[in-house]
Formats: C-alpha cells, structure tokens, sequence
C-alpha cells in the first residue's frame, strides 16, 4: 500500500494541524519505467508546472509508479507500450479521472489541474 503524503507534510514532518491543512485536493499518478527519454522530458513538464504559484500550496499530490517493478505488473501489462502516462484524479472523485499519453503538454496539464483545483 502507497501513502500518500503532500510535500509539506514530508518537509515539515508530522502533526496533525500540518496534516489536516495540507491534504491535497488533487492526486498525479506518474507511470514509467527506467532508461525512457519521453518519460524524463514528461516528468521534467510536470515538475515545472507543479512549480508554478497555483500549485504550490500542496494541492496536489505525486506517486511514480516503474511499471518494471514486479509488484507493478497490472500497470506494465497496461501501459506498457504506452509510457509515460500521467493519471490526473480529484480526490474523492473517481469519476474525475484524465489520461494523457506518451507526450505531456504543459498547458494541458495546467488547465486540467486548475479545472480540478476550483
């Protein structure tokens, strides 16, 4: 089982006031694997966009997920001749869930997370 924690919660360690403020509202679930170009340029994208002044309060959270780990064989079998692929989820609703494919475009990116965060 992943936690999932916002980045002020692994920087400013545990409490519950940190905690309770700082619950993201929209979740990234990054997948890819080792030695892959496109995913490396993705992951640089959506480093840069989670970067930005609309993002920064820990709104949203990230988990990368190497579909080559053995306990990530239902993702390899999905997306294997897919990667990258970015989910884009609000949180608490599962039918929010956005795909984007092999190339992650920034302005893309930033609309869906902006739509999610309003």
């Amino acid at each position: 089982m992943t936690t999932m924690l916002s980045r002020s919660v692994l920087k400013r360690g545990f409490s519950s006031s940190n905690y309770f403020y700082s619950t993201p509202r929209v979740k990234l679930t990054f997948f890819s694997k080792p030695q892959c170009g496109l995913c490396e340029q993705a992951k640089e994208i959506i480093d840069d966009v989670l970067e930005e002044q609309d993002f920064k309060e820990d709104k949203v959270s990230m988990e990368i997920v190497n579909i080559n780990q053995l306990n990530n064989k239902k993702w390899w079998e999905l997306y294997c001749f897919d990667i990258p692929v970015l989910h884009v989820e609000k949180i608490g609703d599962p039918t929010s869930l956005f795909k984007i494919f092999h190339r992650i475009e920034e302005d893309v990116l930033e609309e869906k997370l902006k739509t999610y965060l309003k």
